[in-house]
């Protein structure tokens, strides 16, 4: 079987902008988050994709926030992370994966002063951050 290197179910993360809307009053703080899946861009119906960069030595972390629909994973690709899921904070290295289920508070911190953490992570459940609900604590919906 050969293959080709064009197509419509190929994502390639660097040809994704940044998402530039999302604000640090929000919990974004100096991250580059690009959507590889979601309903827009690949009609997606339960599933979103996105991959997180984070610098070191900036204090660049994404803050505590839940999603009440939807389910959510993240996976290391490179760097050090403090992960953040209900009470426990423990740290996540290349390789490693964490699970957050549907409404359970969670954030991410780069926990390194000099490497840059990648991530890969999604939600399961929704087609975008609309779908899957995004709530801080300071929204008092508690």
């Amino acid at each position: 079987m050969s293959g080709t290197e064009h197509s419509h179910f190929k994502i390639k993360a660097d040809e994704i902008k940044p998402d530039s809307t999302l604000k640090e009053e929000r919990g974004w703080h100096k991250m580059d988050v690009r959507w590889l899946v979601t309903g827009k861009n690949m009609d997606s119906k339960q599933t979103v994709v996105g991959r997180t960069i984070m610098p070191p030595g900036v204090k660049s972390r994404h803050a505590i926030h839940r999603h009440p629909n939807a389910e959510e994973w993240e996976y290391i690709i490179s760097g050090v992370a403090l992960k953040h899921v209900g009470n426990e904070s423990f740290v996540l290295r290349a390789g490693e994966l964490a699970f957050i289920p549907r409404n359970v508070y969670h954030g991410l911190e780069n926990h390194s002063d000099t490497e840059t953490l990648v991530t890969l992570w999604g939600y399961c459940g929704a087609s975008s951050l609309e779908e899957a609900g995004y709530v801080i604590p300071e929204d008092g919906k508690d």
